[in-house]
Protein backbone atom coordinates (compact mmCIF):
# COMPACT_ATOMS: atom_id res chain seq x y z
CA UNK A 1 0.00 0.00 0.00
CA UNK A 2 0.75 3.63 -0.56
CA UNK A 3 2.59 6.37 1.59
CA UNK A 4 1.26 10.24 1.01
CA UNK A 5 4.59 11.54 1.93
CA UNK A 6 3.12 15.22 2.35
CA UNK A 7 -0.05 16.60 3.32
CA UNK A 8 -2.54 18.41 5.09
CA UNK A 9 -5.52 17.20 7.51
CA UNK A 10 -6.19 20.73 9.02
CA UNK A 11 -8.66 21.97 7.04
CA UNK A 12 -10.74 19.11 8.10
CA UNK A 13 -12.41 18.97 11.59
CA UNK A 14 -11.41 17.07 13.98
CA UNK A 15 -14.45 14.27 13.65
CA UNK A 16 -13.42 14.10 9.98
CA UNK A 17 -10.93 13.78 10.06
CA UNK A 18 -11.06 10.81 12.57
CA UNK A 19 -13.58 9.12 10.33
CA UNK A 20 -10.46 9.33 7.25
CA UNK A 21 -7.59 7.89 9.39
CA UNK A 22 -10.17 5.18 10.68
CA UNK A 23 -10.56 3.94 7.18
CA UNK A 24 -6.99 4.48 5.72
CA UNK A 25 -6.49 0.94 4.88
CA UNK A 26 -9.60 1.03 2.65
CA UNK A 27 -8.14 3.68 0.65
CA UNK A 28 -4.78 1.54 -0.07
CA UNK A 29 -2.79 3.87 2.14
CA UNK A 30 -0.61 2.26 4.83
CA UNK A 31 0.63 5.95 6.11
CA UNK A 32 0.15 8.95 5.82
CA UNK A 33 3.07 11.74 6.21
CA UNK A 34 1.05 15.19 7.80
CA UNK A 35 2.72 19.05 8.31
CA UNK A 36 1.63 21.07 10.95
CA UNK A 37 2.61 24.28 9.45
CA UNK A 38 1.34 26.68 11.94
CA UNK A 39 1.05 26.89 15.60
CA UNK A 40 -2.88 26.95 15.67
CA UNK A 41 -2.72 23.56 13.79
CA UNK A 42 -0.27 21.65 15.77
CA UNK A 43 -2.28 20.56 19.12
CA UNK A 44 -4.72 19.07 16.03
CA UNK A 45 -1.95 17.17 14.49
CA UNK A 46 -0.46 15.80 18.19
CA UNK A 47 -4.38 15.30 19.11
CA UNK A 48 -4.55 12.81 15.97
CA UNK A 49 -1.09 11.25 15.68
CA UNK A 50 -1.94 10.09 19.94
CA UNK A 51 -4.97 8.03 18.46
CA UNK A 52 -3.55 7.33 15.03
CA UNK A 53 -0.34 5.28 14.51
CA UNK A 54 -0.44 5.28 10.71
CA UNK A 55 -0.22 9.27 10.89
CA UNK A 56 3.10 10.73 10.92
CA UNK A 57 3.37 14.11 11.84
CA UNK A 58 5.70 16.87 11.13
CA UNK A 59 6.24 20.38 13.49
CA UNK A 60 7.28 23.65 11.71
CA UNK A 61 6.17 26.82 10.50
CA UNK A 62 5.49 27.80 6.96
CA UNK A 63 7.56 30.68 5.90
CA UNK A 64 3.84 32.14 4.97
CA UNK A 65 2.40 31.53 8.31
CA UNK A 66 5.14 33.34 9.80
CA UNK A 67 3.26 36.25 12.75
CA UNK A 68 4.84 38.86 14.33
CA UNK A 69 5.10 36.66 17.50
CA UNK A 70 7.53 34.40 15.63
CA UNK A 71 9.83 34.40 18.40
CA UNK A 72 7.10 33.02 20.79
CA UNK A 73 6.11 30.78 18.11
CA UNK A 74 9.47 29.20 17.74
CA UNK A 75 9.73 28.69 21.39
CA UNK A 76 6.17 27.14 21.26
CA UNK A 77 7.52 24.71 18.38
CA UNK A 78 9.97 23.46 20.82
CA UNK A 79 7.57 21.47 22.77
CA UNK A 80 6.08 19.67 19.74
CA UNK A 81 9.33 18.88 17.45
CA UNK A 82 10.67 15.80 19.97
CA UNK A 83 6.90 14.37 19.24
CA UNK A 84 7.46 14.58 15.30
CA UNK A 85 9.36 13.06 13.11
CA UNK A 86 10.50 15.93 11.12
CA UNK A 87 10.55 19.48 11.51
CA UNK A 88 8.38 21.11 8.91
CA UNK A 89 7.18 22.04 6.49
CA UNK A 90 10.25 25.01 6.84
CA UNK A 91 11.57 26.88 3.89
CA UNK A 92 11.29 30.08 1.51
CA UNK A 93 8.43 31.54 -0.50
CA UNK A 94 9.12 34.73 -2.12
CA UNK A 95 6.46 34.22 -4.84
CA UNK A 96 5.63 37.71 -5.93
CA UNK A 97 7.41 39.69 -3.22
CA UNK A 98 10.78 39.03 -4.78
CA UNK A 99 11.46 43.24 -4.91
CA UNK A 100 12.81 46.06 -2.96
CA UNK A 101 9.29 46.55 -1.13
CA UNK A 102 9.34 43.25 0.47
CA UNK A 103 13.00 43.02 1.36
CA UNK A 104 11.90 43.13 5.42
CA UNK A 105 9.60 40.20 4.90
CA UNK A 106 12.14 38.39 2.92
CA UNK A 107 14.43 38.58 5.24
CA UNK A 108 12.22 37.28 8.27
CA UNK A 109 11.64 33.86 6.38
CA UNK A 110 15.28 33.96 5.64
CA UNK A 111 15.81 34.27 9.47
CA UNK A 112 12.92 32.06 10.67
CA UNK A 113 14.40 29.40 7.91
CA UNK A 114 17.31 29.06 9.47
CA UNK A 115 16.41 29.00 13.16
CA UNK A 116 13.82 26.24 12.74
CA UNK A 117 17.19 24.26 10.86
CA UNK A 118 19.08 25.05 14.52
CA UNK A 119 15.94 23.49 15.95
CA UNK A 120 15.85 20.07 13.41
CA UNK A 121 19.96 20.04 14.39
CA UNK A 122 19.16 20.22 17.87
CA UNK A 123 16.23 17.76 17.91
CA UNK A 124 18.50 15.29 15.15
CA UNK A 125 15.42 15.47 13.03
CA UNK A 126 15.04 15.60 9.24
CA UNK A 127 13.53 18.73 7.44
CA UNK A 128 10.84 18.80 5.43
CA UNK A 129 11.35 21.94 2.66
CA UNK A 130 8.93 24.31 0.97
CA UNK A 131 11.00 26.23 -1.88
CA UNK A 132 8.99 28.56 -3.76
CA UNK A 133 10.75 31.05 -6.44
CA UNK A 134 13.53 31.10 -3.91
CA UNK A 135 15.67 28.12 -5.11
CA UNK A 136 19.59 30.29 -4.78
CA UNK A 137 18.64 31.73 -1.48
CA UNK A 138 17.24 28.81 0.21
CA UNK A 139 20.29 26.85 -0.83
CA UNK A 140 22.71 28.99 0.34
CA UNK A 141 21.08 29.40 3.77
CA UNK A 142 21.50 25.30 3.35
CA UNK A 143 25.19 25.35 2.72
CA UNK A 144 25.84 28.38 5.01
CA UNK A 145 23.88 26.38 8.13
CA UNK A 146 26.20 23.36 7.00
CA UNK A 147 22.58 21.09 7.77
CA UNK A 148 22.86 17.42 5.86
CA UNK A 149 21.46 17.03 2.57
CA UNK A 150 21.05 13.81 3.41
CA UNK A 151 18.37 14.95 6.07
CA UNK A 152 16.34 17.18 3.66
CA UNK A 153 13.42 16.51 1.49
CA UNK A 154 12.64 19.24 -1.01
CA UNK A 155 8.83 18.46 -1.29
CA UNK A 156 6.39 19.41 -4.30
CA UNK A 157 9.90 19.73 -5.59
CA UNK A 158 9.29 21.80 -8.92
CA UNK A 159 12.96 23.12 -9.45
CA UNK A 160 14.70 22.53 -12.71
CA UNK A 161 17.32 19.97 -13.47
CA UNK A 162 20.51 22.18 -12.78
CA UNK A 163 18.88 22.42 -8.78
CA UNK A 164 18.15 18.63 -8.67
CA UNK A 165 21.54 17.72 -9.77
CA UNK A 166 22.75 20.19 -6.77
CA UNK A 167 20.00 17.63 -4.36
CA UNK A 168 21.36 14.54 -5.81
CA UNK A 169 24.48 15.01 -6.01
CA UNK A 170 24.45 16.12 -2.02
CA UNK A 171 22.29 13.21 -1.03
CA UNK A 172 19.31 15.03 -0.35
CA UNK A 173 16.00 13.67 -1.49
CA UNK A 174 12.99 15.04 -3.45
CA UNK A 175 8.88 14.84 -3.25
CA UNK A 176 6.32 14.68 -6.41
CA UNK A 177 2.85 16.12 -6.04
CA UNK A 178 -0.10 16.18 -8.38
CA UNK A 179 1.79 18.41 -10.58
CA UNK A 180 4.05 15.76 -12.15
CA UNK A 181 0.68 14.99 -14.11
CA UNK A 182 -0.49 18.14 -15.11
CA UNK A 183 -0.15 19.13 -19.08
CA UNK A 184 2.45 21.91 -18.46
CA UNK A 185 4.27 20.12 -15.19
CA UNK A 186 7.07 22.05 -15.89
CA UNK A 187 10.57 21.17 -14.94
CA UNK A 188 9.26 17.89 -12.91
CA UNK A 189 8.87 15.08 -15.52
CA UNK A 190 12.60 16.02 -16.75
CA UNK A 191 13.73 16.09 -13.57
CA UNK A 192 12.04 12.64 -12.34
CA UNK A 193 13.70 11.05 -15.16
CA UNK A 194 16.68 11.97 -14.08
CA UNK A 195 16.88 11.26 -10.46
CA UNK A 196 17.45 8.41 -8.18
CA UNK A 197 14.41 6.59 -7.25
CA UNK A 198 15.36 4.98 -4.46
CA UNK A 199 15.41 9.42 -3.16
CA UNK A 200 12.19 9.84 -4.35
CA UNK A 201 8.56 10.09 -2.76
CA UNK A 202 5.37 10.82 -3.82
CA UNK A 203 2.54 12.87 -1.97
CA UNK A 204 -0.59 14.95 -2.94
CA UNK A 205 0.21 18.46 -0.67
CA UNK A 206 -3.70 17.53 -0.06
CA UNK A 207 -5.70 19.36 -0.03
CA UNK A 208 -3.85 21.30 -2.57
CA UNK A 209 -3.24 20.42 -6.32
CA UNK A 210 -4.87 17.74 -7.50
CA UNK A 211 -3.38 15.27 -10.07
CA UNK A 212 -5.42 14.75 -12.93
CA UNK A 213 -8.13 13.46 -13.50
CA UNK A 214 -8.92 15.42 -10.38
CA UNK A 215 -7.33 18.40 -11.25
CA UNK A 216 -9.54 21.64 -9.69
CA UNK A 217 -11.21 20.03 -7.27
CA UNK A 218 -10.38 19.08 -3.32
CA UNK A 219 -7.11 16.67 -3.12
CA UNK A 220 -6.65 14.17 -1.11
CA UNK A 221 -4.40 11.54 0.21
CA UNK A 222 -5.87 8.61 -1.47
CA UNK A 223 -4.93 10.49 -4.49
CA UNK A 224 -1.52 9.99 -4.47
CA UNK A 225 -1.92 6.32 -6.59
CA UNK A 226 -2.35 8.91 -9.53
CA UNK A 227 1.23 10.76 -8.87
CA UNK A 228 2.57 7.34 -8.41
CA UNK A 229 1.38 5.84 -11.41
CA UNK A 230 2.80 8.59 -13.53
CA UNK A 231 6.02 8.22 -11.98
CA UNK A 232 6.04 4.65 -12.43
CA UNK A 233 5.46 5.73 -16.29
CA UNK A 234 8.38 7.89 -16.37
CA UNK A 235 10.52 5.13 -14.59
CA UNK A 236 9.46 2.94 -16.93
CA UNK A 237 8.74 0.26 -13.70
CA UNK A 238 5.46 -1.46 -12.95
CA UNK A 239 2.90 0.40 -10.41
CA UNK A 240 3.29 -1.68 -7.74
CA UNK A 241 7.32 -1.64 -7.54
CA UNK A 242 7.10 2.20 -7.83
CA UNK A 243 4.40 1.89 -4.70
CA UNK A 244 6.93 -0.13 -2.91
CA UNK A 245 10.20 1.39 -3.42
CA UNK A 246 9.00 5.01 -3.12
CA UNK A 247 7.12 3.82 0.51
CA UNK A 248 10.30 2.21 1.16
CA UNK A 249 12.38 5.48 0.71
CA UNK A 250 9.92 7.70 3.17
CA UNK A 251 10.03 5.15 5.93
CA UNK A 252 14.08 5.16 5.30
CA UNK A 253 14.11 8.64 5.65
CA UNK A 254 11.29 9.53 8.31
CA UNK A 255 12.68 6.10 10.40
CA UNK A 256 9.32 5.00 11.49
Amino acid sequence: MLIDAHCHLDHLSEDDANAFLEHLSEKNLQALVACGAKAADWDFYKNLSHTFSSLKVCYGIHPLEITEDWEKDLDFLEKFIPQGIAVGEIGLDFHGIFQQAYIPQMKLQMKVFERQLRLAKKFDLPVVIHCRDAFPILKEILIYSQFPLQRVMFHCFVEDLEAAQWIEAQGGYVSYSGVLTFKKPGHTVETAKQFPLDRIFVETDSPYLAPVPFRGKQNSPELVRYVAQKLAEIKNIPLEECIQITANNTRRFFKF
